[in-house]
């Protein structure tokens, strides 16, 4: 167990073969929940180790996922190094794993063989298209899963070609899917001491999410297009333009409407022909929404349009931040939605925590930084496995274990 950890998972151990992002997500969001998490490298270490930018050698990339982690790195080519980590998975209650079909099972690391050494493991494991089907042997990313749920095909803007959304959104929600589905199959580890094999995959996830956009497409036979970020079934609902930057705003009802034209100066759009319902609006967007919100922000300022529309008037309406605006945001900084942590070589980094549930007893939270590659080698083998520091020592002499505590720059 970490010490000083705190959370809901305090005292359950997980070990992670993974690397990217939807494997090591999943590991950081239950390191927020107190989870004690072993991430099992490679020689080289996760490739995101080597996605820039770098501060002092340490990857922003890798540290959003993996910070609160612990790192073990071994030559998995050799089979001392498979070895361990079977070893290793005796001691803990969840395994998570993320590598290309067919990677895992010529490790001997798959399900199959874990479950022979400790039954009651739950293994997660996430994919592109899954474990299972016709593409199970297949490899795949996030943009991959993103195009073959349909995601792609309705982003951008009408007259483009399909757009991915720009963030590995994919990918997140599959480590959260996996997540949750752990935490499910740890219940019933409690109430039957069964454990079990949990496979996510990613591209499902992204089907799921927009549950109501399959629905439409096979009751009115509607095929979702591009909007440009608009909503064709009710508005003003999308961004438009201030005179310093971009506001969002959401109108779901006439209610909304009427809130939304009285606060513009326009009371008589309540009742207008081609105003008065969100049907209408929303079939009207391009022609009535987008030149009258534009005309009414085009002198005014961003906050201040967010402050008439949200805060004198409860309208839902926010500013299109950018990332660094978010970065130092009061709101979030009091929610500890964003934190800071102290990287042992980059210094000082604000990171944003996967699990966004605040919790009155139990309080998640970001349990650390991110490891260096093997900075916790002997740590881990020596309180889990009962090695000698001569043993230890061995394994290093014999190239199973690798450690870089002093990351260079990348060129």
């Amino acid at each position: 167990m970490k010490l000083n950890a705190q959370g809901p998972l305090v005292g359950i151990r997980i070990l992670e073969v993974c690397e990217g992002q939807s494997g090591p997500y999943c590991g950081a969001l239950l390191s927020d929940l107190g989870a004690e998490v072993i991430k099992i490298e490679s020689r080289e270490g996760d490739y995101t180790r080597r996605l820039g930018p770098h501060k002092r050698g340490e990857s922003a990339y890798f540290i959003s996922y993996n910070r609160g982690k612990q790192s073990v790195a071994l030559d998995l080519a050799k089979e001392k190094a498979r070895e361990i980590v079977r070893e290793l998975t005796k001691h803990c209650d969840v395994f998570l794993e993320n590598l290309d079909p067919g990677e895992i099972g010529a490790l001997g690391l798959d399900y199959e063989t874990i479950e022979k050494i400790n039954p009651s493991i739950i293994y997660g494991s996430v994919s592109c298209y899954g474990r299972t089907g016709p593409l199970a042997d297949r490899v795949g990313n996030d943009i991959v899963a993103e195009a073959m749920s349909g995601h792609t095909f309705a982003n951008g803007s009408p007259d483009g070609p399909p757009e991915p959304l720009g963030i590995a959104i994919s990918d997140h929600c599959g480590g959260t899917e996996l997540a949750w589905a752990i935490l499910c199959a740890y219940v019933n580890k409690m109430l039957t001491g069964n454990g079990q094999y949990v496979d996510v995959s990613v591209s499902d996830k992204c089907i799921s999410i927009a549950e109501n956009v399959l629905v439409c497409a096979t009751v009115g036979d509607i095929v979702r297009g591009r909007t440009g970020g608009y909503n064709f079934n009710c508005g003003p609902y999308g961004v438009f333009q201030a005179a310093d930057g971009a506001y969002a705003i959401g109108c779901g009802s006439d209610e909304m409407w009427a809130k939304i034209s009285n606060s513009l100066g326009r009371p008589e759009l309540l009742k207008a022909d081609g105003w008065s319902n969100n049907t209408e609006r929303g079939r009207n967007h391009s022609t009535h929404m987008i030149p009258l919100m534009t005309d009414w922000g085009k002198d005014k300022k961003r906050d201040g349009i967010v402050e008439i529309m949200r805060d004198q008037n409860s309208i839902p309406c926010g500013a299109c931040l950018t990332h660094k605006e978010v970065q130092k945001d009061a709101h979030y900084r009091m929610r500890q939605t964003i934190s800071d942590i102290e990287q042992p070589k980059a210094g000082k980094v604000s990171v944003a925590s996967p699990f966004a549930g605040k919790m009155t007893d139990t309080r998640p939270a970001i349990q650390g930084p991110a490891p260096l590659l093997g900075e916790h080698n002997e740590t881990i083998l020596a309180m889990l496995l009962s090695y000698t520091k001569d043993e230890i020592e061995r394994l290093y002499d014999a190239g199973v274990l690798v450690q870089d505590l002093d990351p260079r720059q990348p060129e």
